[in-house]
């Protein structure tokens, strides 16, 4: 499915069939008690790290709806929370045949062709979302597959920063093997002799050696 399609509808298409399974885990959620996105200090962490990666690429770090037009390479920001009438007749007065297209903050880093980094700053905010929700009761599922996620969340993430470790450090100058040799020193010649002072005092004569006494015969 398109991903202006999941824009568009979301999860209102399952909402029947899930809305039992979404109370189960309500009720679940309830017994644990609920916790704010505000006390989870790791996966702030996680999210600030991948909005690091966005800013750099010269993406919006606001989360929220956006909307792209044709032949422009900017996301103008819609709003934090659009219901599905209002993307309904966004979709209808600037459809995506026309060039338009229309994605979330956790999205807009999954474009064709997009860094290896890129995507996976946008990965990291799509999981981060789906746990927050999880956390509030707003999305159906298992404890159980909540922890593996949240593990494969903790092994993207020092992916993401072993990633970034390495493009800081491997940022090298290439130079021509001429380049890399030391520069040769001009040969300075011969090193010219002291000249004597006229005024150092003059070294004492050698006294005459003692001749050699004759031992007696």
């Amino acid at each position: 499915m398109p991903a202006w399609k999941d824009w568009l509808l979301g999860n209102r298409g399952l909402r029947d069939r899930q809305r039992s399974a979404v109370a189960v885990a309500a009720d679940v959620w309830e017994r644990a008690g609920k916790a704010s996105t505000a006390v989870l200090p790791i996966m702030a962490k996680v999210e600030k790290l991948a909005l690091q990666v966005y800013a750099e690429y010269g993406l919006p770090t606001q989360p929220g709806h956006y909307r792209r037009g044709p032949s422009t390479d900017g996301w103008v920001f819609l709003g934090e929370h659009i219901d599905a009438g209002m993307r309904w007749s966004m979709l209808l007065s600037n459809p995506p045949e026309q060039g338009w297209r229309y994605a979330t903050l956790e999205d807009i880093g999954r474009f064709s062709g997009a860094p290896a980094e890129l995507q996976a700053a946008s990965n990291l905010l799509a999981t981060c979302r789906h746990l927050k929700q999880r956390l509030l009761g707003r999305e159906p599922g298992e404890p159980g597959d909540d922890i593996e996620t949240a593990i494969r969340l903790g092994v993207d993430w020092r992916e993401l920063q072993d990633l970034i470790s390495w493009r800081e450090t491997s940022k090298l100058k290439l130079t021509t093997p001429s380049d890399a040799l030391p520069s040769p020193q001009p040969d300075p010649g011969p090193v010219p002799k002291a000249a004597a002072d006229p005024e150092a005092p003059a070294k004492p004569p050698r006294k005459p050696r003692a001749p050699r006494k004759k031992k007696p015969v």
